[in-house]
């Protein structure tokens, strides 16, 4: 019977290091997140074991702003960060040597909204008409320098307005951008997902202007299919490709997942576990939220797309040269 007992403790110590030996080697991807739906191919590869699965370890990091984040990547303490292409080419304009190495929400993730008590009497003419309502108003966006203010830029700039007809606020991400507006602090939003589901289910606001359903400038609206990017450093893709390449696999099994329609209560879950809105009605905001971001869950990039974002980048004078985005895109 000892010898039996302790037979059993060497084979559970064994396999207890040998985890733990496995676990030291598997590389570990410390990836950017956001507030709401956020980075959410990696939330479901996470909950399907998808990450393990390919050799690596999926571990996100909430950063609620792009400029922060990829700031955080070079400076070496994240290795994925989840940027818009506006600051994405902002940051390379500058010098920075980074690759795309896939997406994770295709479509414009920026939309328009206007509370509930401003006047909208373009309203019904839709963009550009609807707005010249917001002239001399407060519109809040993520952060001053972010890809929400660069769009919003170009939404005025596409409708014959300037910048400075409109005052432009940072509100930070939804928890903090949605009692701004419903408390009347702002009069409009330039904001993600989910904010739509908060103007939905709350009635304090209303989107007046979604690049996700071709409304809005050509600027904004050819995007589509560069939406949100997956950007590492070069040097860390040279580095580390077995790795990098693991995350790809595990993404696009993710997303071939997110995009059938059977799965969507498993989905539902993912994201209430993985993010809570404490207000009434919260569950419901949640769901409209994901609903509305589906269709533009995919891993792949439209080189088009990203090309087009450095064209109206340089034509509008955001970055000072036009950047050949060919090679940013990671083979």
């Amino acid at each position: 019977m000892i010898r039996t007992t302790l037979a059993l403790v060497s084979a559970f110590v064994f396999a207890l290091l040998s985890t733990q030996a496995a676990l030291a080697q598997t590389p570990t991807l410390r990836i950017q997140d956001y507030p709401g739906i956020g980075n959410f191919l990696v939330r479901v590869a996470n909950a399907r074991g998808l990450c393990e699965k390919h050799g690596i370890r999926c571990e996100l990091r909430p950063i609620p702003q792009a400029p922060l984040a990829l700031q955080t990547l070079l400076a070496g303490d994240l290795e994925v960060a989840f940027t818009p292409p506006e600051v994405l080419l902002q940051a390379v304009n500058k010098g920075a040597d980074l690759k795309v190495i896939g997406s994770g929400a295709s479509a414009p993730t920026f939309f328009l909204m206007a509370s509930a008590a401003l006047p909208m009497a373009h309203a019904a003419q839709g963009y550009p008409a609807v707005m010249q309502d917001f002239k001399g108003r407060r519109i809040g966006v993520t952060a001053r320098g972010s890809a929400a203010e660069f769009q919003l830029v170009s939404l005025l700039q596409g409708a014959g307005m300037k910048a400075d007809d409109v005052t432009i606020v940072a509100v930070g991400s939804p928890n903090t951008a949605f009692p701004a507006i419903a408390q009347r602090q702002v009069d409009g939003l330039m904001l993600f997902s989910p904010m739509d589901g908060f103007c939905e289910v709350s009635q304090a606001c209303r989107i007046v202007v979604d690049p996700r359903r071709g409304q809005g400038p050509a600027d904004v609206v050819d995007t589509n299919g560069a939406g949100v990017l997956q950007v590492v450093r070069a040097d860390f893709l040279r580095k580390n490709a077995p790795a990098v390449e693991g995350l790809r696999r595990a993404m696009n099994e993710a997303a071939d997942y997110a995009r059938e329609p059977a799965h969507f209560d498993a989905l539902l879950k993912v994201a209430q576990d993985s993010f809570r809105i404490n207000t009434t009605g919260g569950e419901r905001i949640l769901e409209v939220a994901l609903r509305n971001a589906i269709p533009s869950m995919q891993f792949a990039v439209d080189p088009k797309a990203l090309q087009h974002a450095a064209r109206y980048l340089q034509r509008t004078g955001q970055i000072s040269r036009l950047i050949d985005t060919a090679p940013l895109l990671a083979q």
